[in-house]
């Protein structure tokens, strides 16, 4: 059976982004929009599969557009089911596609699963190996607000089933003591056994500043439900290494999660605890998932991230989150409006947990007139 691509549309859409309730933290940066393409690739089965691929990079939708449309020309023939066949595959030309940009890539790779999994009439992570669950934990953002708000926040997201919570300390205009009161409050609020993430964004220099901020937790019962994700520059594994050996709380990576390469160095400089991991950052469903059986050898913990996006892309992060052994609460957030999103289906979110559902591919339909509206000129 040979299923080859015979055509490969563009659709590139403003996704404007709102501090809502729920919503993921790392998406909420000092950019309110950020650009992104859907990716629809059309097969000659009649089979067709969808990407996303979002800029958080500073470029423009021409820019991601012409680098698509680049890519696009070493896809058109290639045979999405049969790595055997003669000639590339569409694996093979995904991979020099992802040397370019890992977005650009993983767009293309995240059509090719919703491919191969609707040409086989099974989920996307049946072909990724299969699910250990299909019902996953979800953390919640605490908005940027007083300590007392943050906590009433916290109480909210709790009582409606979330199983963790995680607050950003990336502004840099809000002092450590700010910061450390907004934690303390929460932690106050919730019960004991519920973890706190507190992302910081390499707001820190170095491992006594950090230190430094979080010794005031030193003499309470919290420091076991929290965690700090990217203290320091991503390439500070040295510096990662010993934070480690000296905080009582858990070192979260993400910034410094790029490939399989860079997982390898993580783990054999023991700089983190935990990793949260993102499709696009890393260059793919394949790629993330040769980082997850790096973790797991390595005991490092996994949370799947996908800060923002459309139901598409969110749903390719649901279906990773499921094949993994032991994962931690999925950090998602929906970032477009009801009337804005131009895919339904794939999972539902229901208060603090996302059940995944069992329709071919990544299980999401799309809806062609939302979908054209929201075009932009590029």
């Amino acid at each position: 059976m040979m299923i080859k691509v015979s055509d490969i549309q563009f659709y590139p859409i403003k996704l404007n982004s709102v501090r809502r309730e729920g919503l993921s933290a790392d998406l909420v940066s000092s950019r309110s929009s950020f650009d992104l393409v859907i990716v629809k690739v059309i097969t000659d089965s009649s089979l067709v599969g969808f990407g996303e691929v979002i800029s958080r990079s500073g470029s423009s939708s021409s820019g991601l557009m012409n680098v698509l449309k680049a890519s696009a020309k070493a896809l058109i023939g290639s045979d999405i089911l049969n790595p055997n066949a003669m000639g590339r595959t569409f694996d093979d030309a995904i991979d020099d596609i992802r040397t370019t940009w890992s977005a650009v890539g993983a767009a293309f790779e995240m059509a090719s699963f919703d491919l191969m999994g609707k040409a086989r009439g099974v989920p996307a992570y049946s072909v990724l190996g299969g699910q250990y669950r299909t019902n996953l934990e979800r953390s919640a953002l605490l908005a940027d607000v007083a300590p007392e708000e943050a906590a009433l926040q916290a109480k909210k997201r709790i009582k409606e089933g979330f199983c963790g919570l995680k607050m950003s300390s990336r502004d840099g205009n809000r002092s450590a003591e700010q910061d450390l009161n907004t934690v303390l409050a929460v932690l106050d609020a919730v019960e004991s056994d519920i973890h706190l993430n507190v992302l910081v964004g390499n707001k820190w220099e170095n491992a006594e500043q950090v230190t430094s901020f979080f010794s005031s937790l030193l003499s309470d019962s919290f420091f076991g439900n929290v965690s700090v994700e990217q203290p320091l520059s991503p390439l500070d594994l040295d510096g990662l290494a010993k934070l480690r050996e000296i905080l009582p709380v858990s070192v979260v990576l993400s910034e410094s999660v790029s490939s399989p390469d860079a997982m390898v160095q993580i783990a054999h400089h023991a700089a983190a605890d935990r990793i949260t991991l993102n499709i696009s950052r890393v260059g793919g469903l394949s790629q993330a998932q040769k980082i997850v059986h790096i973790c797991d050898a390595a005991a490092i913990g996994v949370s799947v991230c996908a800060p923002v996006g459309s139901r598409l892309g969110l749903s390719a992060h649901t279906h990773l989150a499921s094949t993994i052994r032991d994962p931690l609460p999925i950090d998602i957030g929906n970032s477009l409006a009801p009337e804005r999103e131009p895919f339904s289906g794939g999972f539902d979110m229901m208060g603090g947990r996302l059940v995944l559902g069992d329709q071919p591919g990544l299980g999401v339909d799309l809806n062609e007139d939302v979908l054209r509206a929201m075009v932009v000129n590029t």
